[in-house]
């Protein structure tokens, strides 16, 4: 008996290829999948769609293909590593524009005949890359230029670019000043929360044949605080605790069979982790509490005895002489306290701090490096070095409280120094 009959499923329900019959339609999804309908339907020129890896950016294309190809000509850019010149060549060749030419000039010309003949006949247009964080300046450039071919009522071609959180900062920056402006709408996907992780969960089981596999509320929660509700991470575990459960003949998945599955998993957070970090977080607080404290009343004590020294000393001077001039009262020396050594600039330790609802630590400075770990908003990690590649991005090496160094890139983290 394999793993599907073994809990009656008809198909594996947490497959980790982007499959449109396994769309679930949360409010996020549906609320970007209106956010692409509407700038197609009011013909705006571009669109923006950004989200963290494994979020469903890829599936939701796929509803959307599947919604508009009947209405639409479309060009779908899976490899957005091109010049400017392969680019157009792909979207013609997508598109099925069929030329003798290499000729720029008479490409253009080409494709833009290919738009008013197909304005003419009430068809859409459009352009979709995928991970286009990967594009060069020039390549979106490119892009911006061919958005420029309109007429002078509406615009023949809406371009939709799709990629994670760099693209976005990419985009502001000067050089691409002017296609930032041309995006009208723009969309995030975001991870799932804990109750649509739940549904989730249940959603995909039922589509699969619901089966005979068991997980309560205790067993989601969990996996949703594992994968930090990113649906690729959330397939990714309960798909390998159901095996955990299988191999122990167990069609109810228990918390055990997810912590176990973490364990093999380089991006779930283990219970361990968790709970080292509470008690790391907790061990700071009563230190600080405790420092304050202890200052407090050093200095309230160092008070009264200054005040008392001063009134005897008066006390003494006004008794022995008594209308002398020459007499002149002085305060007693200051008692300075011991103050710590100063610590240099370079040896004060910085923390990052994520900002973001999730985010990756990488083995590199790389967004095509492993990612080795999640982390989530609010998490502080030590600062242990930094680098900022040839195009100006800044990533941070740091230490998470397990001891695991890592990478993390510094625009999803603020970085903040001990006062």
């Amino acid at each position: 008996m394999d793993y599907l009959d073994f809990f009656h499923l008809q198909e594996d329900p947490f497959g980790l290829t982007p499959d449109s019959s396994y769309f679930y339609p949360s409010k996020m999804h549906n609320d970007v999948l209106a956010s692409l309908n509407y700038a197609v339907d009011q013909k705006e020129g571009f669109s923006l769609v950004i989200g963290e890896p494994g979020t469903g950016k890829t599936t939701i294309l796929k509803i959307f293909i599947d919604r508009w190809k009947e209405k639409a000509e479309i060009a779908l850019i899976m490899t957005p590593r091109l010049s400017p010149e392969d680019l157009l060549q792909a979207v013609l060749d997508d598109l099925k524009i069929i030329l003798d030419t290499t000729n720029k000039n008479e490409m253009i010309k080409a494709f833009r005949d290919f738009l008013i003949n197909r304005s003419l006949s009430e068809k859409r247009v459009i352009i979709i890359v995928d991970e286009a964080q990967n594009l060069s300046d020039a390549s979106l450039e490119e892009l911006r230029l061919l958005s420029n071919l309109e007429t002078e009522k509406e615009k023949l071609l809406q371009i939709i670019l799709v990629g994670q959180p760099e693209l976005q900062r990419r985009l502001q920056s000067e050089g691409l000043r002017q296609l930032d402006q041309r995006i009208t709408i723009r969309a995030t996907v975001r991870p799932l929360t804990l109750e649509e992780t739940s549904d989730y969960i249940s959603f995909r089981l039922v589509k699969a044949g619901k089966g005979s596999a068991i997980l309560d509320e205790k067993v989601k929660k969990t996996i949703y605080k594992l994968s930090g509700g990113i649906p690729r991470l959330v397939n990714l575990l309960t798909s390998r605790a159901m095996m955990v459960a299988y191999i122990g003949t167990a069609h109810h998945i228990k918390k055990k069979h997810v912590l176990d599955a973490a364990k093999h998993i380089s991006n779930a957070r283990p219970k361990i982790i968790m709970w080292k970090r509470v008690i790391g977080y907790a061990v700071s607080v009563l230190l600080v509490v405790s420092f304050i404290s202890v200052t407090f009343i050093m200095y309230h004590r160092y008070q009264d005895y200054r005040n008392t020294t001063i009134a005897s000393t008066k006390s003494e001077i006004q008794s022995e002489s008594p209308g002398n001039p020459a007499v002149v009262i002085t305060s007693p020396p200051v008692i300075k306290k011991d103050e710590p050594e100063q610590k240099k600039p370079s040896e004060i330790q910085r923390k990052a701090i994520v900002t973001v609802y999730a985010a990756r630590l990488r083995e590199r400075p790389s967004l095509k490096a492993n990612i080795e770990q999640v982390v989530i908003k609010g998490d502080s990690l030590d600062i242990i070095d930094e680098w900022t590649d040839l195009r100006g991005n800044k990533w941070f090496k740091v230490k998470t409280i397990d001891g695991k160094e890592s990478w993390i890139a510094s625009y999803i983290v603020s970085v903040r120094s001990p006062r």
